[in-house]
């Protein structure tokens, strides 16, 4: 379904923004901590694991009452972004995989932040969570929202 430029961008150290809904429609904005995307048997289907804040109660609460999920994915630097939409089909406990797959994202994700905004490290690492759950998310659409003309164009071969 998507190219692996498209799968390093994602995997990498990009700001990741994750949008969930409750059932009575209030929105919730948090952020994920890592994205792993999954090896399918279909690739026309496309889904990622998601790490997300485990402390985080209202966005697991909106996950397991409607699933409806989006997440945008930005380049600190360049502004390049995807935004990925879709339903959770799990929340599951963090594994050891998953964090050092957190550590490595936060690390290149304050990485990022500290070269071009410079804002120092130790108040950039406040932000991230003591602990993370994994949440598996069945893409449905995937659009190029990087700033210009071409913003909410879908991505060839989404399912979109």
């Amino acid at each position: 379904m998507i190219g692996a430029e498209t799968v390093a961008f994602l995997e990498g150290g990009c700001a990741l923004i994750v949008g969930t809904v409750a059932a009575d429609g209030q929105p919730r904005a948090t952020r994920g901590w890592g994205l792993t995307v999954l090896p399918g048997s279909d690739p026309d289907e496309l889904s990622v694991r998601l790490l997300l804040d485990g402390d985080d109660p209202v966005a697991r609460e909106n996950l397991a009452a409607t699933a409806v999920i989006a997440i945008t994915a930005g380049n600190v630097r360049t502004l390049h972004s995807t935004q990925l939409k879709g339903r959770s089909v799990g929340i599951e406990e963090a594994t050891d995989p998953d964090r050092e797959r957190a550590d490595r994202y936060v690390e290149a994700f304050v990485s990022d932040i500290v070269a071009v905004d410079r804002t120092p490290r130790e108040l950039i690492v406040r932000m991230v969570p003591s602990g993370i759950v994994a949440c598996t998310v069945a893409v449905t659409e995937l659009y190029d929202q990087t700033p210009g003309p071409g913003a909410g164009a879908p991505i060839a071969g989404s399912a979109s």
